[in-house]
């Protein structure tokens, strides 16, 4: 009897270890891109929470909000302040964030008292175009009525 194995069973086991490793891989890349997806959107939010703190905690910028029912702040405003940091970055494209972003912060549902509640997004205004980059739950889908742009690094996937 021989002791060993046969190279049919080494290129059996060897063909099974590779495909699992590249199971894991892309079972990792896509786990990975989730994680940063999910980074970003979270990173947006931080940035619009710190628009309306910045509103809140500001006489002259609450009593612009509280009559128009809207405010504009740039993204360096909030970065100057120290409300976020300003080396805040992109986990997608490793980016810093434009500082001439603008989180608008308005109420929702105008004229309808019982309804009405502070919202948010954050555009882009390029002079020729306005666009959305994230709404209030920093998905990048069409928020504050503007449409949506395709290179914020997330997926258009709009939550109701």
């Amino acid at each position: 009897m021989k002791k060993g194995f046969t190279l049919m069973e080494l290129l059996l086991v060897l063909a099974i270890l590779a495909f699992l490793g590249v199971s894991s891989v892309i079972l990792f890349s896509k786990n990975n891109d989730d994680i940063e997806s999910e980074d970003l959107k979270n990173k947006y939010k931080e940035i619009q929470d710190a628009a309306i703190l910045y509103i809140d905690l500001n006489d002259s910028w609450l009593s612009t909000f509280t009559e128009s029912g809207e405010a504009f702040i740039r993204l360096g405003v909030l970065q100057n302040e120290n409300y976020i940091s300003s080396k805040l970055k992109n986990p997608i494209t490793g980016e810093t964030f434009p500082s001439n972003y603008l989180v608008k912060v308005y109420i929702a549902n105008k004229g309808d008292a019982n309804k009405e509640y502070v919202d948010s997004c954050i555009i882009s205004n390029t002079g020729e175009q306005t666009r959305c980059i994230a709404n209030k739950d920093g998905n990048a889908c069409g928020c504050c009525n503007y449409a949506t742009t395709g290179n914020t690094g997330l997926n258009p996937v709009c939550s109701n």
